[in-house]
């Protein structure tokens, strides 16, 4: 009889060969380990963070260390990448090149939009209350010690003899000291980041929110003959992103109708009917940096789940 072989696959990084070390587990448990993963999106971005810290496990691999130290650069270049592109930065009015490369931008203007989006320099004097003669280089310094801290985690990433081939206790010291950097350049942008978005949410009404949402509930036309809003009930909505000209604010509620079929003379001689009912909304709406009470509709609009009609 023919031995019949039987092929592995290889199934990717699971997560069941990791807390396998006491150096993994450590590390794992660290608070500013859990904070990062807060900022990871799942599949790559999650399994590169943790197979970078099972990688420190590997005894036998004498560049384990600096391996580890380059992935979390990487990690944080991710991280800011996800707040921008390059041409939402060309487009703000605080840009400029100051780089050697045409439209290049520099880890610092990252970080930049990341806390204030497209928002002038001054505007973000107020939105933070800031003193523009005692604290006029606030923002100037921020950024300079954002880069103090990237330049700190990017030395722990050059081969040096005294970060190759070393022990499990130096190995770990030196693993905290990254991630302890890597939360301070994220507190440090993200407390920033909050205080604008804060700021944004006050300015905007919402139940001048309310009321630009409740005019545009077009899907619910093609229930019935004539369809009434009643009234519409904001439950939530958020700052989404700030961009290089506009803020995306995100939300959803309830919108409650009455569903009329047939015409006002089929009502009268009893040939229509009517109904009362409702359905959950979310929607995204763009308000403009210069004038943030200024609603527009963005591409997704108002999004009626009508589901429940059809089941």
């Amino acid at each position: 009889m023919a031995k019949v072989q039987q092929r592995k696959h290889n199934r990717g990084f699971r997560l069941e060969k990791f807390h396998r070390t006491t150096i993994y587990k450590h590390l794992i448990s660290n608070a500013n380990s859990v904070k990062i993963l807060e900022h990871l999106g799942s599949g790559f971005e999650r399994e590169l963070f943790l197979a970078s810290l099972n990688n420190l496990s590997d005894k036998g691999n004498p560049l384990r260390f600096n391996n580890f130290a380059y992935c979390m650069r990487e990690i944080i270049t991710l991280i800011l990448a996800k707040y921008s592109s390059d041409e939402d930065i060309l487009n703000c009015c605080w840009y400029k090149n100051e780089t050697n490369k045409d439209d290049g931008v520099t880890r610092a203007q990252r970080a930049k939009y990341a806390i204030q989006g497209g928002f002038s320099n001054e505007m973000v004097f107020e939105i933070l209350q800031l003193d523009e003669e005692e604290e006029k280089d606030f923002i100037k310094d921020t950024l300079k010690q954002f880069t103090k801290l990237f330049r700190e985690l990017n030395e722990h990433t050059h081969l040096r003899e005294k970060r190759f081939n070393i022990g499990d206790i130096l190995c770990e010291s030196l693993a905290f000291q990254v991630l302890s950097v890597m939360d301070s350049i994220l507190t440090l942008i993200e407390d920033l980041r909050e205080q604008v978005k804060s700021y944004v949410e006050g300015e905007i009404d919402d139940a001048l929110i309310s009321e630009f949402v409740s005019s545009t509930f077009n899907e619910l036309d093609i229930l019935s003959t004539h369809t009434f809003v009643d009234y519409s009930e904001l439950d939530s909505y958020h700052v989404d992103s700030i961009c290089s000209k506009h803020v995306v604010i995100k939300g959803y509620g309830t919108v409650y109708c009455d569903l009329q079929w047939g015409s006002g003379s089929d009502m009268r001689n009893g040939n229509g009917a009517t109904m009362s009912d409702s359905f959950p909304y979310d929607f995204t709406i763009h308000s403009k940096l210069t004038h943030l009470k200024k609603l527009e509709l963005g591409d997704e609009g108002i999004i009626v789940d009508t589901d429940s009609w059809y089941e």
